[in-house]
């Protein structure tokens, strides 16, 4: 996936979307102009593969996969560069796993950073 869409050309981050990114249906193309800006990026099949990813290795990717999904029907460039930095977080967290083993308990513990009114669109 990652010598798919170039991974070599993008920066490692440390987080999986930018920090402080808000990305709106506002950003969205509304003239041809702006839809042939983005009609020969692979924003659908780089989501897919991510989305494969998010549910197969890596729930890390779970808020933004979900965040890049709403704007899968209609993307412009800050939508294709956010799907760009988690490549970037990808390239660069590549060695990082999540192991189960079937001794022990298991007792995972989560964290949550509920940003509700960070929503622009609802």
């Amino acid at each position: 996936m990652l010598c798919c869409f170039r991974i070599d050309d993008y920066a490692s981050t440390s987080t999986p979307l930018p920090v402080g990114s808000v990305l709106s249906i506002d950003d969205c193309p509304r003239t041809p102009e702006e839809m042939d800006e983005i009609k020969d990026i692979p924003y659908q099949k780089a989501l897919g593969s991510l989305m494969w990813l998010q549910v197969a290795t890596r729930p890390d990717l779970s808020y933004a996969v979900n965040v890049l999904s709403h704007f899968a029907h209609n993307p412009r460039k800050p939508h294709w560069n956010t799907i760009k930095h988690v490549l970037g977080y990808i390239k660069r967290m590549i060695d990082y796993e999540v192991t189960y083993k079937a001794t022990g308990d298991l007792n995972p513990i989560s964290y949550v950073d509920s940003d509700f009114a960070g929503c622009k669109d609802t």
